[in-house]
């Protein structure tokens, strides 16, 4: 492990820069090249060793994300489930959404949300409109079943974009950092939400870099302040550019994605006429954030 939390304590810090400089250089030696050095093989994910654990929280240290085989596991919602548990979150928002909308796929049922759709979805975390009070922290993801064609992610750790900003424009990042700088807007009705939303970047009680961010206009009200919107545009430029650390890639059946909520994309696909054929994938959020220095 790196224990970069204990020996950096103050890389977030925007008043100091030794620790942070210190980390930046570790970091971004360390991080994945590809999609390979984030893969953990795993004999069944609902019942993992002490030695896949110890890789898996490597990883997540690394680049705050993994891509892991489910092995022997069945490929249902309840194996997230348990991985969470084993890996110290269990805090989910399960009970507070639709009872389908663990599982991505285009149903239907809830189809005009981009998740459960065919089309693209641009840079986001997951769960942008929630409130600062009770943020999402984990995204996990298992797939029992890919499309046709395309469907393929593209990942980012918020970690090393706020490396990119911090190095390329402090003041935009302060105002990230310290300003409630959205809200969340109802896409039906267009009513804001000022209960919902706030900071960009933050950090959580265990001094844990945290990140929410979507380009979807429906449901993101961002301030119009001109702070704000000058910020806005340094962040949403850097995204878009797509630092080199961005890594691409699909999961495949019996594959998934351990994530403390990085930034992702959809390539659109193409999808099965067959419901049971389907592109399906299950989806656990967590309130919780995966902590390589509390191993459990």
């Amino acid at each position: 492990m790196k224990n970069w939390n204990v020996k950096y304590p103050k890389r977030f810090d925007l008043g100091t820069r030794e620790d942070y400089l210190k980390w930046r250089d570790e970091k971004l030696a360390a991080y994945p090249g590809d999609i390979g050095g984030l893969v953990v093989e795993l004999g069944d994910m609902t019942a993992i060793t002490p030695a896949e654990k110890g890789k898996i929280l490597e990883t997540v240290e690394r680049a705050n994300m993994c891509v892991y085989t489910a092995g022997s596991a069945e490929l249902e919602a309840n194996s997230l489930l348990a991985l969470g548990q084993q890996l110290g979150v269990s805090r989910t928002d399960k009970s507070t959404r639709h009872s389908q909308s663990d599982e991505l796929t285009d149903s239907g049922i809830l189809g005009k949300a981009i998740p459960f759709s065919t089309r693209h979805c641009n840079w986001h975390t997951d769960a942008t409109y929630y409130g600062s009070d009770k943020t999402i922290e984990a995204l996990f993801l298992l797939c029992k079943r890919p499309a046709i064609e395309g469907g393929s992610n593209k990942v980012l750790d918020h970690e090393v974009l706020y490396i990119h900003l911090r190095d390329k424009d402090p003041g935009a990042l302060a105002v990230l950092m310290n300003r409630d700088c959205f809200n969340y807007r109802n896409p039906a009705t267009g009513e804001i939400d000022m209960s919902l939303g706030g900071k960009v970047f933050w950090t959580n009680a265990d001094g844990h870099l945290c990140h929410r961010f979507s380009f979807r206009k429906t449901d993101m009200a961002w301030s119009e302040e001109s702070d704000i919107l000058a910020a806005r545009k340094v962040l949403e430029s850097l995204i878009s550019d797509e630092p080199e650390q961005v890594i691409e890639g699909r999961l495949e059946s019996g594959m998934g994605l351990i994530s403390n909520n990085v930034l992702h994309t959809r390539e659109k696909l193409l999808d099965s006429a067959d419901p049971a054929k389907k592109r399906l994938l299950f989806r656990a959020r967590f309130y919780d954030r995966v902590n390589p220095e509390y191993p459990g």
